[in-house]
């Protein structure tokens, strides 16, 4: 059972805190093993501690640090700390020992769940990483970084509908409104609303310069307008496909090739061309 910490530890350990805060990383740590002197079994001070060689890139004595401390207690916030190294240094096999020892004593642990889930999804492990991801939003439904993975994983699933609702929980605080569009004009180009799919797709081009001159044109761009101006579909696609092949293409020819596509039905042509029209 563990002891309370001295009241003199603790006011240093406060003071190391404050120090750190102040990026005074030096006196923070000097201040940091005062407290520890003063009780071992400080495992705070040693998270603290490892955290700040985690921050200055001193991997190994961060390491080094987290292990002591857990060889005091096997703290879930310590073992995803050690975690983290791990999964910075793409190790990820060890990072998910310790991922998941975190959540063994800590299961609706949010920080720990969506680590597991970038682990999984680094080893191309995704239904288990899906799970994960979605106990990060069980937990917070707005998660933000956990909603772009869902909507990734959903979408490579050809999952939709599903992609949708993800980004429908974050579109007011996505800080990549490129990302958020795209998927929603994607999506919908496969579910078969094409007018949706133009729309999404304008906004996210448009919040690019370089795509702004085409808001017109693909707005322009329904069902019967195209028919009009091309006649001949299958004609004109494999005309444009062998102009590009001639020569490097504009942005306006990707974008006009990738909406001949969409009304052929080939999905996955029509967003290979719009992604790589990307700066």
């Amino acid at each position: 059972m563990r002891t309370a910490v001295p009241r003199e530890a603790v006011d240093i350990y406060n003071n190391a805190l404050a120090l750190s805060t102040r990026g005074d990383y030096s006196k923070a740590l000097s201040e940091y093993s005062k407290a520890i002197e003063l009780y071992p079994r400080f495992i705070e001070a040693y998270n603290n501690i490892g955290e700040i060689y985690s921050r200055i890139g001193d991997r190994e004595h961060a390491i080094s640090t987290y292990m002591r401390a857990l060889s005091i207690e096997r703290n879930h916030k310590i073992l995803l700390n050690i975690g983290v190294e791990y999964y910075n240094r793409h190790d990820y096999q060890q990072a998910l020992k310790y991922f998941r020892e975190s959540l063994a004593s800590e299961p609706g642990f949010l920080e720990g769940n969506f680590y597991l889930g970038m682990t999984l999804f680094n080893l191309k492990e995704l239904r288990l990483a899906e799970g994960a991801f979605a106990r990060v939003v069980s937990i917070d439904r707005r998660h933000l970084k956990a909603n772009y993975m869902l909507s990734y994983i959903y979408y490579e699933w050809k999952e939709y509908a599903k992609t949708i609702e993800c980004l429908d929980r974050i579109r007011d605080i996505a800080d990549d409104r490129q990302f958020v569009n795209k998927y929603y004009g994607f999506c919908h180009f496969h579910m078969g609303n094409f007018d949706k799919a133009i729309e999404y797709l304008t906004v996210a081009l448009e919040s690019n310069p370089r795509y702004a001159r085409f808001r017109n044109y693909l707005r322009e761009l329904t069902y019967e307008n195209k028919l009009k101006e091309i006649g001949d579909l299958d004609g004109r696609v494999r005309e444009m496909e062998a102009k590009l092949l001639r020569s490097t293409p504009s942005i306006r020819e990707l974008s006009h090739l990738s909406m001949l596509y969409i009304f052929k039905g080939e999905y996955k042509k029509a967003e290979n061309l719009l992604l790589s029209a990307r700066p």
